[in-house]
């Protein structure tokens, strides 16, 4: 069985996401940042991961990247692409961005957007979404017997929310598997939160190969005596 329908069938049990999905009412926007980054795409040839995890999806251009590469070199993978779909503080409160969520009645749309850019650039088999937020999506993979082997962190920026989903992914993680975190930068030019809630939480945590680039952090979970993979997958 093929990393996606084994992940598939775990998380949503026999339904199918986009069975009835009709991508010509939606209009692919692949906008995003820092999605063609270089940690995204060597971390799969490296690290040649069966699941992936993605926290914080927006439109899915980051996604799609790894789900390219992981194409591209025939790498039997999915990423399972975590997000409410429903925007964050900043994305709320900045009008530049309020056109994006594409309200309804109120209510954020992104989340079709993000279909269609899946459908409309043939990831349809590569990728997973969990519409759901970062501690239930926890729950569900856990209960679902479903650990990663990479995860890339792009969520809530303030101090608190970063160094929650560190310590609750880390636990999802493999050991030995590789974390990627976003909007880390070593010189403190942008949030300095996302930076602090990082070293604060390697400082307590065994990993190895910590390295950062412009402007994420990549770094490996050291297996420790006793531990076991968190799921099946």
């Amino acid at each position: 069985m093929s990393a996606f329908d084994e992940v598939s069938a775990a998380i949503w049990r026999g339904y199918g996401v986009l069975d009835n999905f009709q991508a010509d009412q939606h209009a692919p926007d692949d906008q995003g940042w820092n999605s063609d980054h270089v940690f995204l795409g060597d971390t799969m040839t490296s690290e040649r991961p069966r699941v992936v995890v993605e926290l914080g999806v927006w439109k899915g251009a980051s996604t799609m990247t790894m789900a390219a590469t992981l194409r591209e070199h025939g790498i039997d993978g999915c990423v399972v692409a975590v997000d409410t779909w429903l925007g964050s503080s900043e994305h709320w409160m900045k009008d530049m961005h309020r056109s994006d969520m594409r309200f309804e009645n109120g209510y954020p749309r992104m989340y079709y957007t993000f279909l269609a850019n899946i459908v409309a650039n043939g990831f349809a088999r590569h990728v997973v979404p969990l519409p759901l937020d970062s501690a239930n999506a926890a729950i569900v993979m856990r209960k679902s017997g479903v650990s990663a082997d990479v995860v890339h962190i792009d969520g809530a920026h303030d101090y608190e929310s970063t160094l929650s989903d560190l310590k609750r992914w880390w636990e999802i993680l493999k050991p030995g598997g590789v974390m990627i975190v976003d909007d880390y930068d070593s010189r403190g030019r942008i949030w300095q939160t996302v930076r602090r809630a990082v070293d604060d939480f390697l400082a307590v945590t065994p990993h190895t190969d910590f390295e950062w680039r412009p402007v994420k952090a990549r770094f490996r979970k050291v297996e420790v005596a006793g531990e076991g993979p968190a799921g099946a997958a």
